[in-house]
């Protein structure tokens, strides 16, 4: 049914009479009538379009998801890599293998990575049901949460692409044996022997020999979903 457009509508409120009275007028012809508060109220909320677009701009480079609010951005990043130089104490492990992982970033308004996780992933093309692992080393929490040590502050990531290296930063900070445990890895080695027996192998070895599953069964799409 077609709208009709009034060359000029005129609404008066009346409180003493406890009226609204709409006046409009079409080529001339004038017509009025009284109408009820709820219907002014009905015609003016049609009568606004609220759009809310957010653009992300360019995003990190294997970038799996991106949650924002008002205050923050959550970016759950996929670390396809298999090697890095990890460093137990003062032992740097170079070019030592590792299996796939996935990293989540909260991000405030000004760059400021404001918390940080990470987990092991199948050895798989990323799906919401990608299966988890327990983290086979040190330094991480049962939730996922980094512990990244009081001396080493993060970097300010003002334009999203450069999160891209965070992953690999967070990598090369030097471990403790804070958070190890010997049953999350199948051959119960301790911490040192377990890099030493790994350093010469390959990424498909943790999935082979290494690697526990969660025992809370968290799949990707659960870590991605993370909520402190």
């Amino acid at each position: 049914m077609p709208r009709t457009i009034y060359d000029e509508v005129i609404v008066r409120i009346k409180p003493l009479c406890e009226q609204i009275q709409v006046e409009t007028r079409k080529k001339g012809v004038m017509s009025v009538k009284n109408i009820a508060l709820q219907d002014l109220i009905d015609s003016l909320s049609k009568s606004i379009k609220e759009s809310k677009v957010i653009s992300s701009g360019f995003l990190p480079e294997n970038c799996l998801s991106i949650q924002v609010s008002d205050d923050l951005k959550s970016i759950v990043l996929w670390h396809p890599l298999q090697h890095c130089d990890y460093t137990l104490f003062k032992t740097t492990y170079e070019n030592f293998p590792i299996p796939r992982m996935v990293f989540g970033f909260d991000i405030d308004t000004s760059g400021k990575v404001k918390g940080h996780r990470m987990a092991i992933a199948d050895d798989e093309r990323p799906t919401v049901a990608t299966r988890l692992y327990e983290y086979p080393f040190s330094n991480v929490y049962d939730n996922t949460s980094i512990c990244i040590g009081a001396a080493n502050n993060l970097p300010v990531y003002e334009k999203l692409p450069s999160l891209a290296s965070l992953p690999n930063l967070i990598l090369s900070i030097p471990n403790n044996d804070h958070n190890f445990k010997r049953a999350n890895n199948r051959l119960h080695l301790d911490y040192r022997e377990l890099l030493d027996h790994l350093q010469d192998k390959d990424s498909a070895y943790y999935y082979e020999k290494v690697l526990v599953p969660r025992k809370d069964g968290k799949t990707l799409q659960d870590f991605i979903n993370y909520s402190a």
